[in-house]
Formats: structure tokens, C-alpha cells, sequence
């Protein structure tokens, strides 16, 4: 039996595809994440519980349009296993549920 215990009610969707409302071929491609009503709140509960457990914190870039160019940041990667189909790559997002352990 899984010891898998998702953190969210009803799993979130995402997919990337063909942008077309881009114009000028800036930004050819967009990803969508559609989001339950029923998973909003364990969805955000989630991402700060990542955010408040250092041992998740990882170094990664981020484009800064200011200086127009990369900078190094701290944060955290939200993985998702996903497919190609007709329309693009897609998949789910349920991760694991976080248990955090208390201090006493």
C-alpha cells in the first residue's frame, strides 16, 4: 500500500501549447494551470509550507526585465509529471502532502 497522501482535494491541471495570441513571435509558447476552487486554499497552505521548510530551498534564475538579464534566487521547484498530446504537453498536479513535525 502507498504511503501517498496528496495535499490537494482535487488535483490541479497544466498544460503548455502554442500561444496564439502572440503576435510577434516573442512568446511563442504558454503554459496553463487550471486550478479547482476546492484546491485553492491547500494549493497556497502547500506552497507556504515549502516556502517555510529551508531543507525544500534551492538556488535557481530568474530573468530580471530591469537589468535585462539573469539573477541567481532562492526558492522552491513545484515538480509535475505531464504527457505530449495533440495540443502540447500536459499533466496533473497533486504533490505529496507535507507533514511537518512539531517542535515539542
Amino acid at each position: 500500500m502507498s504511503d501517498f497522501t496528496p495535499a490537494l482535494p482535487k488535483p490541479c491541471k497544466w498544460s503548455v501549447g502554442d500561444n496564439q495570441y502572440d503576435q510577434e513571435g516573442k512568446n511563442p509558447k504558454k503554459l496553463s494551470l487550471f486550478i479547482p476552487l476546492d484546491s485553492v486554499h491547500a494549493f497556497c497552505n502547500h506552497l507556504m509550507t515549502m516556502a517555510d521548510d529551508k531543507q525544500l530551498h534551492k538556488d535557481g534564475k530568474v530573468y530580471n526585465f530591469e537589468a535585462k538579464a539573469n539573477e541567481s534566487v532562492k526558492g522552491i521547484y513545484l515538480n509535475c509529471n505531464g504527457k505530449d498530446g495533440d495540443y502540447g504537453a500536459f499533466g496533473n498536479i497533486n504533490p505529496k502532502k507535507i507533514t511537518q513535525e512539531l517542535p515539542f
